[in-house]
């Protein structure tokens, strides 16, 4: 008998929710089960369930099979980490039924799945148990590289992985190259685009001194890497609709953080790390494209080789990244954080032609409460520098209410109300040269949020505070009130509409 974290170490069994997984490690295997019919399956407790790609076919509810191997005695639940065909409704199920899922390395099998669990190591290769797909990746390029004298990326869709630090001007000028059919003959280029069809990527090869390079060798080395590439995106895909669940429910803030923190815990975000919140707001014209943001996030977590939750929400991409060692990147990461972060950006400009605004924020992780500020923050960022880059953007809108739709049509009542709470705040910022319009304007704007509206002026709050102060001296009229600040508002609004003057 062996435990559940000496079973994964002993076939290299990857995992899609870790948190999960450590709370068994200590737990004991009975024995490993392949489910091979639709029918009930007589399990031990404690039994371990191998569900294989051809079972997809006949388990036409998938969602509900977690809770019956929960209920039988099933430990885990073990699927190819090259299966494309998994459920993301089974991996959400086994979420909620407290079941981790165990990744199979494509190179395992049943077999060896069984004759680690009682210990044996003949015919189980323990090598390559802690090497990851992207370690792989990065072997197989290093490996071409040193061989050949050449230079090569593979390009994802939020991130380059490399051995060496990536010139993006550079790399750009190769993607920018029409894709090489491998076939043909390419020993003279000194750049060549090759596509990576099961992944999506890209291997981009730079030959500056022309040497004369095997067709053979680069056809082998992009089956290769695609090979682990499509592994990587099995896995996130498998996640990808839990991961959006739990994004959605900490940007909305409905759920209390007693329900969410657990959620957040079998993602391996715990206590004590340390979190940057991302969040990437697209043009105006891409907003259905937020998917594929995502997909770039989870690149850019992917080389941190931390824990990375990502999904969409609002016409945004999110992402949570945390940071394993104190700092972005690995050791043998070149370049930082920011470095990677422009070069999604650039990427994205590159495929698209329009910029795609960023905003970063950090915390320590106490609590699910500490993630809603920080994806919150991270949004308000990425909206500032998105308003910055467009003219007619560079100030939140004023979402217009039906009375000053209707009291636009009465320009006498509209200018009583400016001339009272707005009119005493312009002449004073014109004689002073202060913003304090601005700042009144803003923190309406932003539903009277005060951190919010400190962070988008670039102040501190205790400045907000004062500024308000004054106002409310300049005007004689508060700002604590709903009334009150219903009128300023609806005073702005009038201000602002078309026809006021």
């Amino acid at each position: 008998m062996a435990t559940v974290g000496d079973f994964v170490t002993r076939v290299g069994l990857g995992s899609l929710m870790p948190g999960s997984t450590d709370r068994i490690q200590d737990r004991t295997v009975a024995t490993v089960v392949e489910m091979t019919t639709p029918g009930p399956l007589n399990l031990d407790d404690g039994s371990v369930v191998y569900v294989p790609s051809t079972s997809w076919s006949f388990l036409t509810t998938p969602e509900t099979l977690p809770s019956q191997l929960k209920s039988a005695g099933a430990l885990a639940v073990v699927v190819n980490n090259d299966d494309l065909k998994l459920p993301p409704e089974f991996v959400e199920a086994c979420v909620h039924a407290s079941i981790p899922v165990l990744l199979l390395p494509k190179s395992k099998t049943l077999d060896e799945l069984r004759a680690a669990l009682a210990g044996e190591t003949a015919g189980v290769d323990t090598r390559d148990v802690h090497i990851s797909d992207l370690d792989a990746i990065r072997g197989a390029l290093n490996g071409f590289t040193a061989g050949t004298g050449t230079e090569a990326w593979v390009v994802m869709e939020g991130a380059v992985v490399s051995s060496s630090p990536v010139n993006i001007a550079h790399l750009i000028k190769i993607l920018a190259r029409k894709p090489i059919v491998l076939q043909q003959s390419i020993c003279a280029m000194t750049t060549l685009n090759v596509p990576l069809p099961a992944s999506g990527h890209t291997l981009a090869i730079a030959n500056p001194s022309r040497s004369a390079l095997d067709l053979i060798g680069i056809e082998s080395l992009a089956r290769e890497i695609d090979t682990y590439a499509q592994a990587i995106e099995v896995k996130r895909s498998a996640r990808r609709q839990i991961e959006t669940a739990l994004v959605r429910e900490l940007i909305e803030a409905n759920v209390a953080s007693a329900t969410l923190d657990p959620w957040v815990g079998s993602f391996d975000l715990l206590p004590g790390s340390r979190v940057r919140a991302i969040a990437a707001v697209l043009p105006e014209s891409m907003k259905s494209e937020t998917e594929e943001v995502g997909n770039a996030l989870r690149d850019l977590g992917l080389l941190d080789g931390g824990i990375c939750v990502t999904g969409a929400h609002g016409g945004c991409a999110y992402a949570l990244i945390t940071l394993p060692d104190g700092e972005f990147g690995r050791s043998d990461e070149i370049t930082g954080f920011e470095h990677q972060l422009k070069l999604l950006a650039d990427l994205f400009e590159f495929r698209h032609q329009q910029a795609l605004s960023l905003g970063v924020s950090s915390c320590v992780l106490r609590g699910s409460d500490d993630l809603v500020r920080g994806l919150i923050n991270a949004r308000q960022l990425a909206d500032r520098q998105a308003r910055s880059t467009v003219a007619e953007m560079d100030e939140i809108p004023l979402a217009v209410p039906l009375s000053a739709t209707l009291l636009a049509a009465e320009p006498e009542l509209a200018a009583v109300l400016g001339r009272a709470l707005l009119q005493p705040v312009i002449d004073y910022d014109r004689e002073k040269g202060t913003s304090y319009l601005e700042s009144l304007r803003t923190f309406l704007a932003l539903d009277c949020q005060w951190a919010t509206t400190a962070t988008e002026l670039g102040i501190h709050i205790n400045t907000l505070r004062y500024r308000l102060k004054r106002i409310e001296r300049l005007t004689g009229r508060g700002l604590h009130t709903t009334a009150d600040r219903s009128d300023y508002y609806l005073a702005l609004c009038l201000r602002e509409s078309p026809g006021s003057g």
